[in-house]
């Protein structure tokens, strides 16, 4: 299917947006399968958008299956923007993360993930 220029400008528009954020986002389809990812997201796994293109986004949190409380899992057919805690392997940085899933027709299309570092001070010992 043929995109119009309207479309492939729309979409160059959403995603030079999204690269000028500092926030983490990335855009899985339904089966986790990584679309797309923006330069904050680069940054922080160290890894090109290219480099994960097709791969499941578990795998970069380092887990061989879907997250145990996986957004597409939990809430399949109903709207959430529920929030989880994920930590990002090459740096240790926990984040909140939240998971929009998107359905066309009652169908899970894709999933926008959000994730933003959490800062947890420092324990004292106060004696």
């Amino acid at each position: 299917m043929a995109r119009n220029k309207q479309e492939i400008y729309t979409e160059k528009l959403m995603n030079m947006i999204l690269d000028m954020i500092d926030d983490i986002i990335i855009i899985h389809d339904s089966e986790h399968t990584i679309v797309w990812m923006n330069r904050a997201a680069e940054k922080a796994f160290g890894r090109t958008l290219e480099s994960v293109l097709g791969t499941k986004c578990h795998a970069l949190f380092g887990n061989s299956t879907p997250c145990n409380d996986c957004t597409v899992k939990v809430v399949a057919g109903e709207p959430s923007n529920a929030i989880r805690r994920r930590i990002i392997p090459k740096t240790g940085v926990l984040c909140d993360c939240s998971a929009v899933p998107y359905y066309e027709d009652g169908k899970l299309e894709f999933v926008v993930q959000h994730l933003v570092p959490v800062f947890v001070p420092a324990q004292t010992d106060e004696s």
